[in-house]
């Protein structure tokens, strides 16, 4: 048996080196690193049994110590070990990777994973840099452009000052501004924009009062669904008689949400019927044909609730006699009611209602909210009295603005030049 030590920079070099001395038969016995680079002890010739009795090992004890690899890495260990177009026998290749150790292996296999994770850092680096290079420019042209736009059209300036004041977002604001004729007195600071607020916020007469009809509250959860459930079946009652009211919970959910039902039920002279499926209420509708108004008050849910779909699935398959209000809360931020409004358009909604007017410090965010999604208001609640506090949209236009001024007596929110400047600044905005 030969055995001999070679040294090279890597153990690419090293192997072709083997190869090249003692050819196709050769045996790699150990390998280290050193400083010199690698160390590798082969021989050919060998006899594994009396290496092991030189130093002291049996057969089988050595068994125990053999380093198991996958076949598939071996394969892409020997490709990048030899350079492409030199002939390799299988059992040289074989020879020499059984050969190396297991931390050899990981050291290998480890190098070029720890430089790609090295360059993503690096590069991660470079557009978190990017990135506050960008918003910083973007600030600062910002206040440029709205410094611009204030001195060369102030009366435009202004109007979006008080857009932002009633918490209307940029993107309805501008929307608001592109459709005002030039303003050239400042009488028309507020009153022009807050018309083209009115003229374009979506309203709709549902005809509930005149026709009656089976209409489903859906929405979030705490936006006052069952309150104004009691509101529209009290005034109903007023003008028709309660006989021809019938009120469905479909909240099986919320503990004690029948029973909620029941107490407003029972005080106007009306009947009150539980359904905690679809199935169950479309039995339900069925016997309850000949009634001329029924309300059904749906269990709330985020719209983030993953069970969301299948429950307005559920509500859907009653699509064709039921007509669906989407109820939403005027003290909920816009972020929220957006999310809203697309989770649970899932449906086709005859309108919305919006709630808890009286606890909103702007309205702006559901004005805003309604432009933007094209969705109609066809009842505005501001209160729990019952039935005062409810209103119906299509027959008070301006209602809701005259709320919203109101809020805005109350609330009178502050408006920092940096803010406007950082939100509402834009060059559409500079033409006179």
């Amino acid at each position: 048996m030969k055995i001999k030590r070679y040294l090279d920079k890597d153990m690419r070099h090293v192997l072709r080196r083997v190869r090249e001395d003692q050819g196709p038969d050769a045996v790699i016995l150990s390998n280290r690193r050193v400083d010199d680079g690698i160390e590798v002890i082969a021989a050919i010739d060998y006899d594994e049994a009396l290496v092991r009795h030189a130093i002291g090992l049996d057969v089988e004890d050595g068994a125990a110590s053999e380093v198991l690899i996958d076949s598939d890495v071996l394969a892409e260990i020997a490709e990048d070990d030899f350079v492409p177009g030199e002939a390799a026998a299988p059992e040289v290749l074989a020879a020499e990777l059984n050969g190396l150790r297991q931390a050899e292996l990981a050291s290998r296999l480890s190098g070029p994973i720890a430089d790609d994770q090295q360059d993503d850092s690096a590069l991660k680096n470079v557009q978190d840099e990017i990135t506050s290079l960008r918003g910083l420019i973007e600030t600062q042209l910002s206040g440029l452009v709205w410094k611009d736009t204030s001195g060369r059209s102030p009366h435009r300036a202004q109007i979006l000052r008080n857009l932002a004041k009633l918490g209307i977002a940029p993107d309805v604001a501008h929307m608001i501004l592109d459709r005002l004729a030039p303003v050239t007195d400042s009488k028309s600071l507020w009153h022009a924009p807050l018309k083209e607020v009115a003229d374009m916020v979506p309203v709709k007469s549902d005809g509930l009062m005149e026709h009656g009809g089976t209409f489903a509250l859906i929405g979030p959860t705490g936006v006052g669904k069952t309150t104004t459930i009691a509101k529209l079946a009290t005034r109903f009652a007023l003008q028709h008689g309660a006989d021809e009211i019938a009120l469905i919970s479909a909240d099986s959910y919320r503990i004690g949400a029948k029973e909620h039902l029941m107490a407003f039920a029972n005080i106007i002279g009306s009947k009150v019927y539980s359904a905690s499926n679809a199935e169950e209420l479309t039995d339900l509708l069925m016997q309850l044909r000949n009634k001329r108004l029924i309300l059904i008050d749906t269990e709330g849910r985020s719209p983030r609730d993953r069970d969301l779909t299948q429950q307005l699935a559920a509500y859907g398959s009653n699509q064709d006699r039921v007509r669906f209000y989407l109820t939403l809360s005027a003290a909920t931020q816009e972020a929220a009611l957006d999310e809203a409004i697309r989770s649970f358009r899932q449906v086709p909604l005859e309108g919305c209602i919006v709630t808890k007017i009286d606890e909103a410090a702007q309205l702006g965010c559901v004005m805003g909210a309604l432009i933007r999604h094209d969705l109609p208001a066809c009842w505005f609640s501001n209160g729990q009295h019952i039935p005062d506090d409810l209103c119906e949209a299509g027959r008070r236009k301006f209602w809701l603005i005259n709320q919203a001024i109101d809020c805005l007596k109350t609330s009178r929110p502050r408006i920092g030049e940096r803010a406007m400047a950082e939100n509402y600044s834009t060059t559409n905005i500079g033409h006179a």
